[in-house]
């Protein structure tokens, strides 16, 4: 009977309730369809986080026979869970069966005990819920309550002890496969077999040798998964990593606390696991589970057989234990019914025992009560039991899952059933030249492929903020509850005569949207702001929408695009940034709306996108900053000009205005550093500070952060200073002006309002090394100090070796560069010229002014045909030394070292260099010595001069070698060639004594001691 209440309560109508499939029970059901595809058998599966392997062979039959579908998938966890209800009436009665010593009065009788046990798991809506949903977990209670049969099992009958006590260490290996959960299983297993040996010395050797027989089967067991594991530690720690409490080991004690709570007083809080917040006893069954615990507690001190101790403590022990899954993932959900899922089988033993020890109290009064021949036995009463946990807590059961829980909307939107709709809708849709479009929180949602074929067409909208317009034919758009856009927004892309007729949810309401156009249908884009933009040839900024923002909640802008072709990289995704007019930072995002992978040129996209906006944001203008960017490869595509060349990294957009808060943020919840609470004028406090970096060189910035809160409204406009004081008294100020760079003066200020003020002065480049202090000071309209300076830290200057001597150049010239800094020469080393070597140049610079942008150095070389065939691009001094702390008339030594490709063309080569800002692609305009515009770069040309065509050194292959003519033979003396490659080619002045001659600025052919000559052929 207790096997036909269970089978009845898990296998009636599935595949539903629940609906769904949820995202990862569907992810569980495409991993079981790829078990054993193509003879793979894993050992673990590292997709989706990591998963252990048993369940995906069991439920990897069941869609041998069944197919590949949501009813294998279910029907694989339920008859787990109807084999765990089985199993478990046989795991108890082999730990509570007397062997041959004789039985305390006090211990409960074995059978009624096992069938007690069993018919509360039957009929727990926790393990009912468990059992109807495709998740791996369901099999460590079954491999657990096997290991725990075998083990009673070998224990009672010594002449089969041996193979009882392997099979239960096999199994006890095997259930490392099951669950994340199950590695706290070893826990309660080992306190017994340590009781054991303490407890029974006179049977000691002979306990210790069944521990090591059983050890070592759980070893063998465990072995293959064991090394998997030495092999890639990452797919032990990942999981753990994510959920467990990382440093935050204080909040541990607490979140034990709050599992406890999970047995009869809170439960887990997550609908797709429970209904929210039921305990896993109701109120009579709690109450028995406290006397079962009670009257374990008890046996326990009574003086007992080592065995029953042994056992007795792998009870209590077996409680805290097996919470602690749950206990230790303080920042997830908690507790939690799935984490907790080790629990079973043996807590539902505690109940049981504690029911049968109520009713042994209770019946001498009812044998009192009723005449001898109405008297009933013990197994009558143990049936008696049985029955009405059936039919109560059984009953009570199938009303909340099948009534209270399974028809909420909830849990339908919970468990993705939408998604499962819009895959059934798909299945019998008329798809035939139209582009599918469905929004969703995840990118190819597993809940779709599990369920639909059509899923290879399908293109992604994530978030559900995005609408793209396909080049040609039809367009549909599916939008599930989870992610539905704004409808106002959406009315205003998708007209509602577009609107299809979709299934309802639980609650009658659609259970997603879903909207057709026809190419004829296709609304013109008309951007509130145009813009053009172009981001590599690949995709069009056309324009953009502003709503509006204020400071500490987001900006909300909605950009258009145009796809002009396919991306080089398939994760391209826009990244947006919140600056001020300072360049400072105040929100960022980095949405992934629609793959780049999906871009198909002809498409239009209409994206929402927010940005989060710091709490205590100044109001004032601000701009976004809007970028694409390839996490894969760590790229930026770049902006290109009308002419195709480079045009910066980012566009800009705004102003856009953002308001003041009306509430001020809690400056409990600000990220400040340094907290203070300081009264620092009449109704101005200053609430604490981020003091400024311990190092820096003159020139470099000094970012600090004032975080101010208004007392009332400030009467007076104040003044902030910053300076740096020294020890031996040189001082520097840093600023001097109202707060917010002089933008929002204190006299505007709000009752209560918080502003969040930041710096960034730049050090002066004459301030000299040492150790300064930087204090903060407020002044009163009329100049004067208000209350005394606050010092907010210390700050050592580090010198610059600055260079003021010309030195030595190989190839002087006279250019400037943006009336900004001069080109005062080069130097260049060509004896690595040649295929995968190196080209070396060293560049001499000198500042005219001082200069408030950090410029990037480009040097290109150019090929035969005016291609760039290598590159460098960086700031000056290998990204060390940037323009903005240069000092006039100081000179840089910017020394490069360019690899070459493996292949070179045969002909003249060029060197362009100049500078350029990285946002803007704009570079800095080169003047000759005479100011004539020269253009925007400096090109070195390393062509030999006119007439040396005779003897020049030829690239082939990797190799060098000199050609010869009749009159002038380039020889190989040693290893080295005699002429040096000058852009790949170079020759030898005809002279009556075969000299060497200085052509131009360049030397033809170069002497190198004795290493390198000319061999002379006519005399």
């Amino acid at each position: 009977m207790i096997l036909l209440v269970a089978a009845g309560l898990r296998l009636y109508g599935l595949p539903v309730p629940p609906p769904g499939p949820h995202y990862d029970e569907a992810a569980n059901g495409i991993l079981a369809a790829e078990v054993g595809r193509n003879g793979r058998w894993p050992l673990f599966l590292p997709a989706y986080t990591g998963k252990e392997v048993l369940f995906f062979y069991w439920a990897a039959l069941w869609m041998r026979l069944l197919g590949v579908n949501l009813l294998a998938l279910r029907l694989a966890a339920a008859l787990a869970g109807l084999l765990t209800v089985a199993t478990t009436a046989w795991m108890v009665r082999e730990l509570f069966a007397p062997d041959r010593q004789p039985s305390d009065p006090a211990d409960p009788p074995a059978t009624g005990l096992a069938l007690l046990t069993a018919a509360l798991l039957a009929t727990s809506f926790w393990h009912l819920l468990l059992s109807r949903v495709g998740f791996r977990a369901i099999l460590q209670p079954l491999l657990q309550a096997l290991t725990l049969a075998a083990l009673g099992r070998g224990m009672r009958l010594s002449p089969q002890r041996g193979r009882w006590l392997t099979l239960a260490g096999l199994l006890c290996g095997l259930t490392a496969y099951t669950y994340l959960a199950a590695r706290a299983f070893p826990i309660p297993l080992l306190v017994f077999w340590v009781a054991l040996l303490l407890e029974d010395r006179d049977r000691r050797r002979t306990w210790l040798a069944g521990f090591l027989r059983f050890g070592l089967a759980a070893l063998v067991a465990f072995a293959p998964l064991g090394l998997y594991f030495l092999r890639h530690p990452a797919a032990f720690t990942t999981r753990m990593a994510q959920v467990g409490p990382g440093a935050d080991w204080e909040a541990v004690p607490s979140a034990f606390l709050r599992s406890l709570a999970i047995f009869f007083w809170r439960g887990d809080p997550y609908i797709r696991f429970n209904l929210p917040g039921r305990p896993l006893f109701g109120p009579v069954v709690g109450f028995l589970f406290v006397l079962g615990l009670l009257a374990t507690l008890g046996s326990l001190r009574r003086k007992r057989s080592p065995q029953v101790r042994a056992r007795e403590l792998l009870l209590l022990t077996w409680l805290p234990a097996m919470l602690l899954p749950t206990a230790l993932a303080v920042h997830e959900v908690l507790p939690s019914n799935l984490r907790a899922v080790g629990l079973i089988p043996l807590v539902f033993l505690f109940p049981a025992r504690g029911a049968l020890l109520l009713a042994r109290w209770l019946s001498p009064w009812a044998d009192r009560l009723l005449p001898a021949s109405q008297r009933i036995g013990q197994a009558a009463r143990v049936e008696g039991l049985v029955l009405l946990l059936l039919l109560g807590p059984g009953g009570i059961t199938a009303r909340d899952y099948f009534f209270r829980y399974a028809s909420r909307t909830d849990l339908f939107e919970q468990s993705d059933g939408d998604l499962a709709a819009i895959a059934a809708y798909l299945n019998q849709a008329d798809l035939e030249a139209t582009t599918v479009y469905v929004a969703s929180i995840h990118y190819r949602h597993p809940t779709l492929a599990f369920l639909s074929p059509v899923y290879p067409q399908v293109r992604w909208l994530v978030g559900g903020q995005t609408l793209v317009y396909p080049a040609q034919g039809d367009a549909l758009y599916l939008f599930p509850r989870s992610a539905r856009p704004d409808p106002a927004w959406l009315d205003r892309y998708l007209p509602a005569s577009a609107r299809l007729e979709t299934p309802p949810g639980p609650d009658g309401a659609p259970a997603f949207l879903a909207y057709r156009l026809s190419p004829a249908a296709m609304p013109t884009l008309t951007p509130q702001r145009p813009q053009d933009a172009d981001f590599g040839h690949v995709l069009r900024l056309l324009g953009y929408d502003l709503e509006e923002a204020t400071s500490g909640d987001r900006v909300t802008v909605t950009l258009y695009w145009q796809v002009q072709n396919r991306p080089p990289l398939g994760d391209y995704g826009t990244y947006l940034r919140l600056e001020d007019s300072w360049g400072h930072v105040w929100g960022e995002s980095g949405p992934f709306h629609y793959p780049a992978e999906l871009w198909t040129p002809g498409e239009r996209i209409v994206d929402r996108l927010t940005v989060p906006v710091a709490p205590g944001a100044p109001p004032g203008d601000y701009r976004l900053r809007v970028s694409l960017y390839a996490p894969s490869a760590g790229a930026t595509l770049s902006l290109v000009d009308a002419q195709g060349g480079y045009a910066g990294q980012a566009v800009r957009l705004g102003p856009i205005p953002l308001a003041r808060a009306p509430t001020p943020p809690d400056p409990a919840r600000l990220p400040i550093r340094h907290r203070l609470e300081q009264a620092m004028g009449p109704g101005l406090t200053l609430l604490g500070y981020d003091p400024p970096p311990d190092r820096r060189r003159p020139g470099e910035r000094l970012p600090v952060t004032l975080y101010w809160q208004a007392g009332g409204a400030p009467t007076e406009d104040y003044t902030v200073r910053l300076r740096l004081i020294s020890p031996v008294g040189e001082e520097a100020t840093l600023y001097e002006d109202a707060p917010v760079h002089g933008t929002y003066p204190t006299g505007r200020w709000t009752p209560g309002e918080v502003v969040v003020d930041r710096y960034d002065p730049r050090l002066p480049r004459t301030l000299p090394p040492g150790t300064f202090s930087l204090r903060l000071e407020l002044l009163s309209p009329a100049g004067s100090l208000i209350g005394e300076a606050l010092p907010l830290g210390k700050v050592t200057v580090e010198p610059i070796a600055r260079q003021f001597e010309r030195p030595a150049i190989g190839h002087p010239l006279e250019v400037t560069l943006g009336h900004q800094v001069a080109l005062l020469g080069y130097d260049l080393d060509l004896g690595e010229f040649r295929p995968g070597g190196l080209l070396r140049l060293t560049l001499y610079w000198q500042p005219l002014t001082t200069m408030e942008t950090d410029y990037t150095v480009f040097v290109h070389l150019l090929g035969p045909e005016g291609q760039v065939v290598a590159q460098e691009d960086r700031p000056p001094g290998g990204g060390t030394y940037p323009t903005t702390l240069w000092l006039p008339p100081e000179i840089v030594v910017d020394a490069y070292a360019i690899p070459l490709p493996t292949s070179l063309p045969k002909g003249a080569y060029r060197l362009e260099v100049g500078l350029y800002q990285v946002e803007t692609g704009e570079r800095l305009p080169v003047f000759d010595g005479a100011g004539r515009l020269l253009g925007d770069q400096v090109l070195l040309d390393l062509a030999p001069p006119a007439g040396c065509d005779q003897n020049r050194l030829e690239v082939v292959g990797a190799q060098r070698r000199c050609a010869s003519t009749p009159r002038n033979r380039l020889e190989v003396v040693g290893a080295q060639c005699c002429c040096t490659s000058v852009g790949a080619q170079c020759c030898c002045a005809s002279t009556p004594r075969n000299g060497l001659e200085v052509v131009g600025a360049q030397c033809c052919c170069t002497s190198v001691g004795a290493q390198r000559r000319c061999a002379s052929t006519s005399g």
